[in-house]
């Protein structure tokens, strides 16, 4: 089985949705690109797999006729943008390439079963893989860096201003704790003013106006991203509770336990579709320093909570296990 990839290297879904899964499927031929030549495209592919948008989106009917091949498109949230959404506006513009993409497709994976709902009307022939990790391999090792402060830790991107907004009161309550603290904020930017912008809001978000200990960690290429974790005692996961946010998927809590990481997290979906996952559940605003203070104050209950999430994502989240379902469907495709 031949499969081309289609996406760029700094495209953090292209990486964990086209990337990994063919770097990890046995008894394949598979490259990803974001420049599909001639030359590359007449390499004779059994499949084109890509998540949401690629270079070959203008005429799906003819690169279907003239290459006689099948098309598998990955969705790893939902499409439409709340209009709060940074990138609402070019997102409109993308939308119905986005739609004509679902209708085109001989099969369409996605994360979880709400937004494979949304794809039903646009395509019957849905899938759902769930985001998984090739835990102990490569970067997904629980390698990490040693300090004498607990680091209480966030990364992802400038899309997160609201979620972090979330934490704005709650932190303030750890200013006593601040001879035994360290903020850590991963991925942070300052490569053009908007993003500037953006970041430092979160920033001071995260650090009560920088009131409290810090760490800016910029941002890394996802075959290296995990570096980032590296910096973690405590991982906050906040989000906002919406239908949006709901058809994303539950990828930070899987990059914590790579890690070892004890989590504590907004009890809304995705994350409490894995009611069975061992973590520490914010259900309201005070829950963010009730188990703060908690992990703070007891470092054996941090690491009993990091080998237990490591185990729980391992067991029920390993790619090696998961990608087994995604090879079989794409040997049905072929042979359909």
């Amino acid at each position: 089985m031949k499969i081309l990839g289609l996406g760029g290297r700094m495209s953090g879904c292209t990486f964990h949705r086209v990337t990994l899964p063919l770097a990890y499927m046995n008894g394949i031929k598979g490259m990803v690109t974001d420049i599909p030549t001639y030359e590359i495209l007449e390499q004779g592919w059994d499949i084109i797999f890509y998540n949401r948008l690629s270079a070959l989106d203008e005429d799906w009917v003819e690169v279907k006729k003239q290459m006689n091949v099948k098309i598998v498109m990955d969705m790893d949230d939902d499409w439409v943008l709340p209009p709060n959404h940074m990138n609402y506006e070019s997102y409109l513009e993308k939308k119905p390439i986005i739609e004509n993409n679902l209708r085109e497709a001989h099969l369409i994976t996605c994360t979880n079963e709400k937004l494979a709902e949304k794809i039903y009307s646009f395509n019957q022939n849905v899938l759902v893989i769930p985001n998984a990790l090739p835990y102990g391999h490569h970067q997904f090792t629980d390698a990490k860096k040693e300090d004498e402060r607990i680091r209480i830790f966030w990364a992802g991107g400038c899309t997160h201003q609201y979620d972090l907004e979330i934490l704005k009161y709650p932190l303030q309550r750890l200013k006593p704790f601040s001879d035994k603290i360290k903020m850590v904020l991963g991925g942070y930017t300052d490569s053009d003013p908007y993003s500037k912008y953006i970041w430092d809001k979160m920033f001071n978000s995260f650090t009560c106006n920088g009131q409290l200990p810090w760490t800016k960690l910029g941002g890394l290429e996802p075959i290296n991203y995990m570096g980032l974790y590296e910096y973690a005692d405590i991982m906050l996961v906040p989000l906002e509770n919406s239908e949006w946010h709901s058809c994303k998927s539950n990828l930070k809590l899987l990059e914590a336990a790579a890690k070892k990481v004890p989590v504590i997290v907004s009890n809304v979906e995705p994350y409490s579709r894995d009611k069975d996952a061992p973590v520490f559940w914010v259900n309201s605003q005070k829950d963010w320093y009730i188990h703060l203070k908690d992990l703070i104050l007891n470092p054996n209950k941090r690491l009993d909570y990091g080998e237990k999430i490591h185990e729980w994502a391992k067991s029920k989240y390993n790619l090696i296990n998961i990608n087994e379902g995604r090879k079989a469907a794409f040997d049905n495709l072929i042979k359909a």
